[in-house]
């Protein structure tokens, strides 16, 4: 009677080994003594090609806020499964604007530029990167470079500020005191000055030249052909070395931190990276984490009240090569399997969402 018990013991054993060998994803807790901390954790083999990254923004816009699930949940087709979602970058939760800060591409295209933190791309094949990632925008007249811009769909105020908008940015913008070039389909459609109410067309976008630096706007004439393009400087990963991932290659992006590895080496300095806040630099608090492993697994998950560097360590014990902080606080939020892990504290305006495709 044992002998057959312990036959369908092991029989069972087998099987469940067999399912978790071939499972794509889990979900886990772990406590981590050396920090008195207890992390949720979800770990998803992005090597398999039938998953694939996604960025949700909130009601697809660039300047909102949603919650996590309803984000996540909108990636779900008819051809694929939501596996779970991690809340995104910082951004402007208290002054109502819904601002994001961090870098976001999307489709391999730049649609936010933060310059500062931490950066997590996705190549069109899954590879991972993790590093300080700085954006230079350069600027075309009949293809010669004549212009510059600060950033990609952020308003600014500064009077010398120059600021792309495009078809993702879908509120009206402004160019009271200043100047816009307004181009469709490649070309200059219009210039506008001082006008407000104006908005991209698509497959176009709106050049605006805030007050100081409007005098700029003479370079353009309607019927020019305009265009932009970037450069990546990555700090800690060189982009000459062939096997390296190279930003140029990123097809999805999305920019927080501070870092809490980079290389397999911890680094975990917030005032290094731009960040000047306590809360973000020293406090104990809710924190979110996404990284991966040397064998390009996708790790992401969430801690309570830990500062950050507890976040490094506990990256570091889970044999990361790359990983770095998430928005925290009340924005904190971890979504698996149809239910939240971590339930956020308030609507975010973005999110990492991780899908499978179906096989019939």
């Amino acid at each position: 009677m044992k002998k057959i018990f312990l036959a369908i013991v092991i029989i069972f054993l087998m099987g469940f080994s067999q399912v978790f060998a071939v499972s794509t994803h889990i979900s886990y807790t772990k406590n981590f003594k050396s920090v008195n901390k207890t992390a949720k954790i979800v770990v998803i083999d992005v090597n398999n090609q039938n998953i694939r990254p996604n960025i949700g923004r909130a009601y697809d816009k660039i300047a909102a806020a949603q919650s996590l699930k309803d984000m996540a949940n909108k990636k779900k087709t008819d051809n694929n499964k939501v596996i779970g979602a991690i809340n995104g970058t910082y951004f402007s939760a208290y002054d109502g604007t819904n601002l994001p800060y961090g870098t976001i591409i999307e489709n391999g295209k730049v649609v936010h530029i933060g310059n500062y933190g931490s950066v997590i791309g996705f190549t069109s094949d899954n590879k991972i990167i993790i590093d300080n990632l700085n954006i230079k925008i350069d600027g075309y007249i009949n293809d010669k470079k004549s212009y510059y811009a600060w950033g990609i769909n952020h308003p600014r105020e500064e009077k010398d500020a120059i600021v792309i908008y495009t078809e993702e940015y879908k509120d009206a913008i402004s160019s009271i005191g200043g100047k816009a070039v307004i181009v469709e389909n490649g070309t200059v459609k219009y210039i506008a000055e001082n006008k407000d109410n104006l908005w991209v067309s698509q497959n176009g976008f709106i050049i605006v030249f805030n007050q100081d630096v409007s005098y700029l706007v003479s370079r353009f004439k309607v019927g020019d052909k305009v265009s932009y393009d970037f450069k990546f400087e990555s700090k800690n990963i060189d982009q000459n070395i062939e096997s390296n991932i190279n930003w140029k290659d990123v097809k999805l992006a999305l920019g927080a931190g501070p870092s809490l590895i980079i290389n397999g080496n911890i680094t975990a300095d917030g005032a290094l990276e731009g960040f000047w806040e306590s809360k973000i630099n020293t406090n104990r608090a809710q924190r979110s984490f996404i990284g991966y492993t040397f064998d390009n697994k996708l790790v992401m998950g969430t801690v309570s009240n830990a500062n950050l560097k507890e976040m490094a360590q506990i990256c570091k014990e889970l044999n990361l090569k790359g990983a770095m902080c998430m928005d925290g606080g009340a924005s904190s939020g971890l979504y698996y399997e149809g239910k939240y892990i971590t339930s956020p504290g308030r609507n975010i305006n973005n999110a990492i969402i991780f899908t499978e495709e179906i096989i019939k």
